[in-house]
């Protein structure tokens, strides 16, 4: 990108950064800065750019309880039963409320108000709790929507919750599956998994056919993962959990056969990034109908 350009935006979009009504100016800048084009908003086309639009359109302070981490669990018991919950040990307001002490060897602490704001404890003897809870006070902190302009995540009530920890007994990673799914459909898995000292990931379709990545896709998985045995289980939960919206990206776990339900996305990588399958980002995209289209 230009260097006089990059700086303008870089500038743009510090400045419009904590600014009432100006989502559109700081997510166009935003999005030029990652993607060096502009974000055709009125008649968007390309996956990300509908996501944006669903962004600054639909997916308003009325979706939050969709993204918040401890209340979206009433969603998926309503949906599909409580047994697809990861199992919680509490829910706290103020970091100095978690008691290490009760906690077990194992567990999660995620803050339910944002994404990436997690704690993920194999072994307790090995954390500096304080070090732990300051971290925890900082996410407690921050408010998502000001990072990305996402309204859906403006009005969440910031706590934090334990969770029991997710683990294999077998030798095999554990794999996010990540059900990209549109107008309540699935139609592309996303995997994710650690590999070689390294998070790996690739997409498959619905039938578990690997797509192939692109010569320039970085991290790209090259081996291929085991077909889920409950694959067609794992496609029933998104289906439900899909269902009302137009565009979710359904999060779910296998763990020792059993299917665990992570969270709902909104807008993968803030719906800046696009996908490392170029031919994906038209695809998808084709697929999305938006209100405006549907009023054309």
């Amino acid at each position: 990108m230009n260097y006089i350009k990059r700086k303008y935006y870089q500038l743009l979009s510090k400045y419009l950064k904590n600014k009432p009504n100006a989502d559109l100016a700081f997510v166009k800048a935003q999005y030029y800065l990652k993607n060096e084009k502009y974000l055709n908003i009125d008649q968007p086309m390309e996956f990300m750019e509908k996501l944006q639009w669903l962004k600054l359109n639909l997916y308003n302070e009325d979706y939050k309880n969709f993204v918040d981490k401890y209340e979206v669990r009433q969603y998926v018991k309503d949906k599909i039963g409580e047994e697809y919950l990861v199992d919680i040990i509490g829910i706290y307001q103020n970091v100095d409320d978690v008691d290490f002490d009760t906690l077990p060897d194992q567990f999660a602490l995620k803050g339910t108000h944002g994404s990436g704001y997690n704690v993920i404890v194999d072994d307790k003897s090995k954390i500096d709790v304080l070090e732990v809870k300051q971290t925890l006070k900082k996410y407690l902190r921050k408010n998502y929507y000001f990072k990305y302009k996402e309204p859906i995540y403006k009005e969440i009530q910031p706590r934090i919750l334990a969770e029991h920890y997710l683990d294999q007994t077998d030798s095999e990673n554990i794999v996010d599956y990540k059900f990209f799914c549109i107008h309540g459909k699935p139609k592309y898995i996303w995997a994710k998994t650690f590999c070689n000292g390294k998070y790996r990931n690739c997409y498959y379709d619905i039938e578990w056919n690997k797509v192939e990545g692109d010569s320039n896709t970085k991290n790209y998985l090259e081996k291929d993962l085991p077909k889920p045995d409950n694959l067609n289980e794992l496609i029933s939960i998104s289906e439900k959990l899909s269902r009302d919206f137009i565009f979710v990206r359904v999060d779910l776990y296998s763990i020792n056969g059993k299917p665990y339900f992570g969270e709902l996305t909104f807008f993968p990588w803030a719906a800046l990034k696009r996908l490392t399958v170029e031919r994906l980002n038209k695809e998808l995209g084709d697929l999305i109908q938006l209100p405006i289209e549907a009023d054309a």
